[in-house]
């Protein structure tokens, strides 16, 4: 099957963490080609808009200040609230009834995601963000936990990626690779693919790592995967984390990458994560795959093993449902002809 491998693909995307923006912060953003803006109101509210007053084009994310629930322009003072509406203009009696576009966002175990359709629809029902900690239904039995039962992931236990040129479906075909484990990450014993399935917008997949002495299959990874920008895993073993990895669009060449791991807590472990896990490298994880991710091109027509067949097949037919802007609205250049 061929991919586009748009860069507008559709679906909800991880554009940072709860905390990044507190009460009364603001932060720039550029996602999918369009400047925004993220600022949070003072009773705690958050908002994503398009960035440019409607003024004079001033970007909003640059010395803008949160005034109740409004971000106020740092050029003229206009402000515009959480919905996007103009309710001030300190020098005339009235405000404009233009509004600037309010992107549809969600906040969900610290982290925070946001919704992108080349269309501009709504988000979809039936395309709900995952729960880290739900991990529910056949072939997940027993994983479902409490977040309270884990620390938090920020700002200790993430990785910050921003500008990187790899392209998010690079990313997502982890999904369906067993063997890298064991010459990327240095796995002793080649895993396997347990199974795999989808269900809509979502993969589900598990990976199973053999023992070096016993042969048996001695820990699982568990995947929900969903659209091409996010994989939640659960690592089932002696230290069963959870992550999340996420790959969202900046423009046409570049995506921001990151990371967010939950470490499981000890019965009557302090409330702060202690110093032996935050020493855990999970920079260095990341950079095992992003070293190779960096240099790789996407190759349409692979030579595939016989044992990959099935579960890249099925996974790059599955990814093929969130590339529904036409091509030519921008592919991140990191394609190749189709090979033989």
């Amino acid at each position: 099957m061929h991919l586009s491998l748009s860069s507008k693909p559709t679906g909800w995307f991880h554009i940072g963490w709860s905390a990044e923006i507190p009460p009364k912060g603001v932060k720039p953003m550029k996602y999918f080609g369009q400047d925004l803006v993220a600022f949070r109101s003072e009773d705690g509210e958050l908002a994503v808009l398009d960035a440019h007053c409607h003024h004079m084009g001033a970007h909003l994310g640059y010395g803008g200040k949160v005034e109740g629930r409004c971000i106020a322009c740092p050029y003229h003072g206009w402000q515009w609230n959480t919905d996007g509406e103009n309710i001030l203009i300190p020098y005339q009696d009235h405000p404009v009834r233009k509004k600037l576009r309010k992107w549809h966002v969600v906040e969900k175990h610290e982290l925070i995601f946001l919704w992108h359709d080349p269309a501009g629809g709504p988000p979809r029902e039936g395309w709900e963000i995952p729960d880290i900690f739900a991990f529910e239904g056949e072939g997940f039995e027993g994983m479902a936990a409490s977040s309270d039962d884990f620390y938090p992931c920020y700002p200790h236990a993430v990785v910050d990626k921003p500008d990187e040129a790899i392209h998010p479906q690079l990313i997502q075909e982890n999904a369906a690779d067993c063997m890298h484990f064991r010459y990327t990450h240095g796995a002793p014993e080649d895993p396997e693919m347990l199974w795999f399935r989808t269900n809509g917008p979502y993969w589900h997949s598990s990976i199973g790592f053999k023992s070096k002495r016993t042969k048996q299959v001695a820990l699982r990874t568990l995947q929900k995967n969903f659209g091409v920008g996010l994989a939640f895993a659960v690592f089932d073993g002696r230290a069963p984390y959870r992550l999340v990895l996420s790959a969202t669009p900046i423009d046409d060449t570049l995506s921001y990458l990151r990371v967010s791991y939950w470490f499981p807590k000890a019965p009557g472990a302090p409330a702060e994560m202690p110093q032996d896990i935050r020493a855990f490298d999970v920079e260095e994880l990341f950079e095992e795959d992003a070293r190779i991710w960096r240099h790789q091109k996407f190759v349409q027509r692979p030579i595939f093993a016989r044992q990959d067949v099935a579960a890249y097949s099925t996974l790059r037919t599955w990814c093929a449902q969130f590339y529904e802007a036409p091509e030519e609205q921008g592919v991140i250049p990191l394609t190749q002809e189709d090979h033989a």
